[in-house]
């Protein structure tokens, strides 16, 4: 499984690559009916943390007790739906009940990407995002529609090969070429039809263009981004890139996250000193707008209640902290929104009304520690020029359905900023780009992706790159990006598939206690 990820890309293996774990779920029920549950369990964990451990193993760089963290909960989703196939199959006379793990399996992914331990990174769909024109469909299933192909292809090809001998060389031979045909090439006969049709349909479309200039300043993460290199030297720095490619055309400039820092109180951002470098520049650029990553804080003033992630600065004074973007522009109001999809362990705490104590040992990464305020849900930015921007900020980009949230507000461009450097020069930062190039597909935008450091680019609305940055190395890229106002499928009504699965699993669940009992 793992060789059909970043960086290998050997894509086929994916088809087949949950089999022996199959197989080792029969061997096991069979020989050992006495111990099968805690032994196939174990079995099941130990195979998916290699998976784990050797796909994100990058997250180690960045913080080894996240990676420690990260690998054991994933594991254990994963190997819960196995687990549970497992007691399916024992309580039903050894019946192939492999539809049940199929959505056992679709309702781990759904939660994992739903609850405040979310960590979709491995959901088995993203697994095609280097080769996106595979899965031009994604538009109407999401990455759910590429989860259920994989599941469906590893469990009639388990069938096929585990039922061989029972049946005549006519029956095997017809069974190969319904595999073949219907289950692993009539999806991606039905990319390859939507992609062409879609070209077409585009060739002869008038759109609007937004001329988007992003940067890519390199701060190292650990070295000079909160510690060796002032904010003021960063802005400087980050403007003056963008000054090489920005003309009177030019409608917006793109910085990445955390672009902005420094003492940036919200009540009082004017008369912050890299705000005001901004300001300088956006006067002798009026027409621009700029999108910029930042790092900000809010006091709570009277008899305001602090919320459940506020900091104590004095006996009657509490702030709260936020990865925040910001929209600055001479001709519209400021606008702000608060990250809002916050990675476990590092810039949240999960369920801080239960493990709230646990706040001291939260993971500083990201130049802060503790957990950070956000807001609720997904947030557009109107410009003068009447383009609405999507401000996605680094983990956000990973949920399709979050993602989708802006679009269905409005949004015409996906702008995604990021700072990948923290897991160095690993698959970790190519993982994290190409997932940018599922969003695009599944609601059929152009992303602009501005990253401190790893890969900063451009990708169409077919998930096809445009272009983009080398990795550790300064980069100012731009392009006239076409406004999309159409809403796809899945724009529209999110994972269906998911959510499905989600219900026929908590059945399947539900039967087995009724038995049971």
């Amino acid at each position: 499984m793992t060789l059909a990820w970043q960086p290998f890309k050997v894509l086929p293996f994916l088809f087949f690559g949950l089999i022996p774990l199959f197989y080792l779920e029969a061997e096991i029920r069979r020989n050992y009916p006495h111990s099968s549950r805690l032994l196939f369990f174990a079995y099941a964990f130990f195979s998916l943390m290699l998976f784990n451990s050797s796909t994100i193993y990058w997250i180690w760089n960045a913080s080894p007790e996240g990676a420690i963290s990260a690998f054991i909960i994933n594991t254990l989703m994963m190997t819960l739906p196995l687990f549970i196939f497992h007691i399916i199959q024992t309580r039903e006379g050894n019946s192939n009940k492999m539809w049940s793990f199929i959505f056992l399996w679709l309702s781990y992914e759904w939660l994992h990407t739903n609850w405040q331990l979310s960590f979709p990174w491995l959901s088995l769909g993203n697994a095609f995002s280097y080769i996106p024109v595979l899965v031009q469909w994604y538009e109407y299933t999401g990455v759910a529609g590429g989860s259920l192909w994989v599941l469906l292809v590893n469990y009639k090809l388990y069938t096929l090969i585990s039922t061989w001998k029972e049946r005549t060389p006519s029956d095997n031979y017809g069974k190969v070429f319904n595999l073949t045909f219907f289950y692993l090439f009539t999806p991606i006969f039905l990319s390859l039809y939507i992609a062409d049709d879609r070209q077409e349909k585009e060739a002869s479309a008038k759109r609007q263009m937004a001329d988007v200039v992003l940067v890519q300043p390199n701060i190292d993460p650990y070295k000079d981004k909160f510690e060796g290199m002032t904010p003021e030297a960063q802005t400087d720095k980050i403007l003056a890139l963008a000054e090489t490619q920005i003309d009177s055309l030019t409608q917006f400039v793109m910085m990445p996250e955390t672009a902005l820092l420094g003492s940036l109180e919200e009540g009082n951002l004017q008369n912050a000193g890299v705000y005001q470098k901004v300001l300088v520049f956006l006067e002798k650029h009026p027409n621009i707008g700029l999108l910029s990553g930042a790092d900000t804080y809010r006091f709570y003033q009277g008899s305001v209640k602090p919320s459940l992630t506020a900091r104590k600065y004095s006996d009657a004074l509490f702030y709260d902290v936020y990865n925040t973007a910001l929209y600055i522009s001479k001709f519209d109001s400021l606008q702000i929104y608060h990250k809002s999809k916050l990675v476990p362990g590092v810039e949240r705490m999960p369920y801080p009304e239960i493990f709230g104590f646990l706040e001291k040992i939260s993971i500083n990464l990201g130049g802060t520690s503790g957990s950070l305020a956000s807001d609720k849900e997904a947030k557009v930015f109107y410009t003068y020029q009447k383009t609405k921007l999507a401000p996605v900020i680094c983990f956000e980009s990973v949920f399709p359905n979050y993602v989708a949230s802006y679009v269905k507000k409005g949004a015409d461009i996906i702008c995604i900023i990021t700072n990948d450097g923290w897991w160095g020069n690993t698959p970790g930062y190519r993982q994290h780009f190409d997932f940018a190039r599922l969003r695009a597909i599944e609601n059929r935008r152009w992303v602009a992706r501005s990253a401190n450091t790893g890969i900063s680019g451009f990708i169409d609305d077919e998930g096809n790159i445009v272009s983009q940055s080398e990795w550790w190395k300064e980069a100012v890229l731009r392009a006239k990006v076409p406004l999309h106002k159409e809403e796809t499928f899945f724009t529209q009504n999110g994972d269906l598939i998911g959510f499905w699965a989600m219900a026929l699993g908590v059945f399947e669940i539900f039967k087995l206690f009724r038995k049971k009992r």
